[in-house]
């Protein structure tokens, strides 16, 4: 009770600290989780073996963020996206309901391998200048992205159906077919959500004129050292190169989806060539990188500190005491309805746990209680999984939900206030149509 007690007041502390953005997450996610796992008893050497295993998590998570935040800013500045923003600009106009509607489908198509990274990297690029050319909030597309993941996220390679399956000791693909009716109509639901989006930031004056608060926003398409400027941006541009680079491009993308190739692997053979084609010479490579050093290198630098107070939360034992310590707390009378309970916590309680600890260690745990009260396993695990899916986005502690934000240039206490809630309530809606679809019983 005492290690559970003191894993949810670390966490408190961490999602509060970065909610107020009064520091840097970096210190937040190294010094909080250290101090926490001092009061908890536990010595130098301990805290160490900690550390070394939480940051084997996220390092090479890290390491793609770097090459690929370089690589798709360089594909940026060479005027790779340019004639697909214009065309879409053009053609959008102030209809921004297409827009956000186009976002939703590209990320429906990119999340068919299962990886969320690979989506965000194919999704958010492409997308975010024609959002900055429209006015249209970047929190947005993320927002829109992470409601599609999570419908998309049910099928049998996605890592919650197989854990799930796991536990559940079934078929992953016979759990699929259960769940392809939910799926269907999850689609339909977030075409609608999209559609609401681009409603909302039509009425903010988003569009090729803006009017209100839009005008506000930046209409810069890439972040960039604050030395840079426009003559610099605009000698980058390659526009003869423009068929090699959306050639290069693809070949990136290929090998993200269809070889079992690291993800960093394929950004790293990607930079290298779009260098030397694009940027002949030393210096000119140079340059180029250190446009982007700034971005390329706080996101990772803040991925390896999360990878501190994983470690810590998974070494202590805390993740495992709070699983029990949140089952307990469940009174008796509702013991019968145990399975729409935990699916209607399944988003805020899976953004404090985590992806594994959610699957491994709640679900387990909430099943065994659940059989007592005379839950079904299968209904129990059904209405965690349909909702908990709704937060592989804003976890603050998974290197997606920092990837997200580095690629869309937002603050993850932006990320977390604005998607959080939204897509708590698509979770809510999915529950719902789980349920009147027959995949559990309230």
């Amino acid at each position: 009770m005492f290690l559970g007690i003191l894993g949810l007041l670390m966490i408190v502390i961490i999602v509060w600290s970065l909610i107020q953005s009064k520091t840097n997450p970096v210190p937040i996610f190294v010094i909080v989780p250290i101090i926490m796992a001092v009061i908890a008893g536990f010595g130098p050497s301990d805290i160490f073996t900690f550390i070394q295993a939480g940051v084997s998590k996220t390092w090479s998570t890290a390491v793609l963020f770097i090459f690929s935040i370089v690589y798709f800013s360089l594909m940026s500045d060479v005027g790779l996206f340019d004639p697909l923003v214009n065309y879409l600009a053009k053609k959008a106009g102030n209809n921004i309901m297409l827009v956000t509607i186009a976002t939703a489908l590209i990320a429906v198509v990119g999340h068919l391998d299962g990886a969320l990274a690979s989506t965000l990297l194919i999704t958010i690029p492409a997308m975010l200048p024609i959002y900055k050319k429209l006015h249209i909030r970047p929190v947005t597309l993320v927002c829109i992205i992470g409601a599609a993941m999570s419908i998309m996220n049910l099928v049998p390679w996605g890592g919650p159906v197989a854990r799930t399956g796991v536990v559940l000791n079934a078929d992953v693909n016979a759990l699929w077919q259960a769940l392809i009716p939910l799926q269907g109509v999850g689609l339909v639901i977030l075409i609608i959500f999209a559609a609401y989006m681009g409603m909302v930031e039509k009425r903010r004056g988003a569009g090729l004129n803006p009017t209100g608060e839009a005008a506000l926003l930046d209409s810069s398409l890439v972040p960039t050292d604050g030395n840079v400027t426009s003559e610099d941006l605009e000698a980058m541009k390659r526009p003869k190169l423009l068929w090699f680079n959306g050639l290069l491009t693809l070949v990136v993308i290929g090998l993200l989806c269809f070889t079992k190739i690291p993800l960093y692997g394929a950004f790293m053979f990607g930079l290298a060539i779009a260098l030397i084609v694009n940027f002949p010479g030393a210096k000119a490579q140079s340059k180029a990188i250190k446009m982007h050093a700034d971005t390329a290198l706080t996101m990772p630098m803040i991925l390896l500190a999360s990878g501190v107070f994983l470690g810590v939360l998974s070494g202590t034992k805390m993740m495992d005491n709070m699983a029990s310590m949140l089952i307990t707390l469940v009174p008796d009378f509702l013991g019968g309805h145990l399975q729409t309970i935990f699916g209607i916590l399944g988003v805020p309680i899976g953004m404090l746990l985590g992806t594994d600890s959610y699957f491994f260690g709640l679900v387990p745990l909430a099943i065994s209680v659940g059989e007592k009260f005379g839950v079904n396993p299968q209904d129990m695990a059904m209405a965690m999984l349909i909702s908990k899916n709704y937060g592989v986005l804003v976890t603050p502690h998974a290197a997606t939900t920092f990837l997200a934000c580095g690629l869309a240039g937002i603050e993850i206490k932006d990320m977390l206030k604005f998607c959080a809630p939204r897509l708590f309530i698509m979770s809510l809606i999915s529950l719902a149509c789980g349920a009147m679809l027959g995949l559990f019983h309230i």
